[in-house]
């Protein structure tokens, strides 16, 4: 089975959609220099992925109200992988770990006020310019 072609109309279409649930329900849209942060295609997965994204969300949130002030994204993600039967879209990995900075990235900007420096984030994504 090979992965599945990326679709750049039906990301657009999906992305337009996302966008208008969010500006109804008056939720901070990211403007393109934030989203320009996130791993190359970062966001078609997540997308496809909103079950890794909730366990990933939980299990951080649980860390940080057992009072860790820092944390891996990385140990989370393999706590996912080896403790539970949660698997992602990909057909080669149980769970693309290609995809772990963004998941942080985008936990920091939902819960960062609360929980400041929790996850540490790099500038670089390693991005082909």
């Amino acid at each position: 089975m090979t992965h599945p072609a990326y679709d750049a109309e039906a990301h657009r279409r999906m992305t337009n959609n996302i966008c208008e649930s969010m500006r109804l329900n008056r939720t901070p849209m990211f403007d393109i220099a934030e989203q320009c942060k996130y791993p190359n295609g970062f966001w078609p997965w997540f997308y496809a992925n909103q079950h890794v994204w909730d366990a990933f969300r939980i299990r951080a949130i649980r860390m940080a109200l057992m009072g860790r002030k820092t944390y891996s994204a990385r140990t989370i993600i393999e706590v996912i992988r080896w403790n539970t039967e949660i698997k992602d879209s990909d057909v080669h990995f149980k769970i693309n770990d290609h995809f772990t900075p963004g998941l942080a990235r985008l936990w920091m900007h939902k819960y960062g006020k609360r929980w400041p420096g929790f996850f540490k984030l790099r500038d670089s994504l390693g991005r082909d310019e």
